[in-house]
């Protein structure tokens, strides 16, 4: 901390003894042991007061902290809360099936439009993009499968030893 050599000591030690005198340097040295070590006494005892003080502010926020989470488990209603997640869906999915049936009957006025004559057969129309669901689905066939093949990746249950 502090670079002090012995040179600079031993100047100290003759300068106190010049100005103080040998007959009161030992008690004027016994006098500074005791202040110093009253200061520091005092440093320790604000530093456990401050340590203890700040461990009380976090048992307090813990507190508090576990407060909230009584409070959150306390209105806990899984109930509601499946209702409420089944509302969204029902929600989310209204727009998406209202979407499709403006789309057919937009397709439907622009095939009676293209239609030369009366008589005349309707134009095929184009059959429907599939959804995505359907589209991630492997196609089902009357078939049976054979063995080893399941449609899916191979597994350990579709090796033989």
């Amino acid at each position: 901390m502090f670079d002090i050599g012995w040179t600079e000591l031993i100047v100290v030690a003759v300068v106190m003894i010049l100005v103080v005198g040998p007959k009161d340097l030992p008690k004027m040295l016994r006098t500074f042991g005791q202040t110093i070590g009253k200061v520091r006494r005092m440093a320790g005892e604000f530093q456990s007061t401050f340590n203890e003080a700040l461990r009380e502010a976090e048992q307090q926020a813990d507190i508090a902290d576990m407060k909230k989470q009584v409070e959150k488990a306390g209105n806990f209603d899984p109930l509601g809360d499946i209702k409420k997640s089944i509302e969204t869906d029902r929600k989310a999915a209204k727009p998406a099936e209202s979407a499709p049936a403006t789309a057919k009957a937009a397709d439907g006025a622009a095939t009676a439009a293209a239609a030369p004559e009366a008589g005349a057969p309707p134009a095929a129309t184009p059959a429907p993009a599939a959804t995505t669901a359907e589209a991630s689905q492997p196609a089902q066939t009357d078939q049976p499968a054979k063995a080893g093949e399941s449609g899916t990746a191979n597994t350990a249950g579709d090796r033989t030893a």
